[in-house]
């Protein structure tokens, strides 16, 4: 993976954090689906950035 790719997916970690955060402010639950599924795709991310390491 180049350089490139991998500031690409720190970027969309970042982005995803904060949606999260913005959103855990607002529902009533942290088992929202939205949340949730947002939590996996972070979590999906992560590896990814791992596997580069």
């Amino acid at each position: 993976m180049t350089h490139q790719n991998i500031l690409k997916l720190k970027l969309e970690i970042d982005a995803i954090r904060l949606t999260m955060y913005v959103m855990s402010t607002r529902v009533n639950s942290l088992a929202d689906p939205l949340l949730v599924q947002l939590s996996q795709l972070l979590d999906q991310k992560l590896n990814e950035l791992n596997q580069c390491a």
